[in-house]
């Protein structure tokens, strides 16, 4: 195989590994609880409520868009000034405008968080 290959493989196969770990870490993390309620049945003939709430809890607080928000615009704070200082130029756009999508991206979460009404968690 030509090297000119072997690098835009190795690059996009990275993206597929780092999208899909989160998934497949959550998806083992379940299959473990789900044992542990099945030998908990089999044991004691009922399931332990701690076991039913581990799988029932919401893991997303009612400030996850806040934080997603202020992590987004941060992301957009650090672009805008390694545009403004380095001059660095991105699809030939200037860094800094660049910045606008996760800037505007975390504006949006941050009012979701403000203006949108939250159910009660689980």
């Amino acid at each position: 195989m030509d090297v000119a290959i072997i690098v835009p493989l190795i690059v996009f196969a990275s993206i597929v590994l780092i999208v899909a770990m989160p998934f497949y870490f959550r998806y083992r993390n379940r299959r473990v609880i789900y044992e542990a309620i099945k030998i908990s049945v089999e044991k004691t003939g009922e399931a332990d409520p701690k076991l039913i709430a581990a799988i029932t809890h919401d893991t997303i607080g009612p400030n996850a868009d806040l934080r997603r928000g202020i992590l987004l615009m941060a992301f957009a704070v650090a672009l805008g000034v390694i545009g403004f200082y380095a001059g660095g130029e991105f699809l030939d756009l200037p860094l800094w405008s660049v910045a606008f999508l996760p800037g505007l991206i975390g504006a949006a979460y941050i009012g979701l968080h403000f203006f949108v009404p939250r159910e009660p968690t689980v």
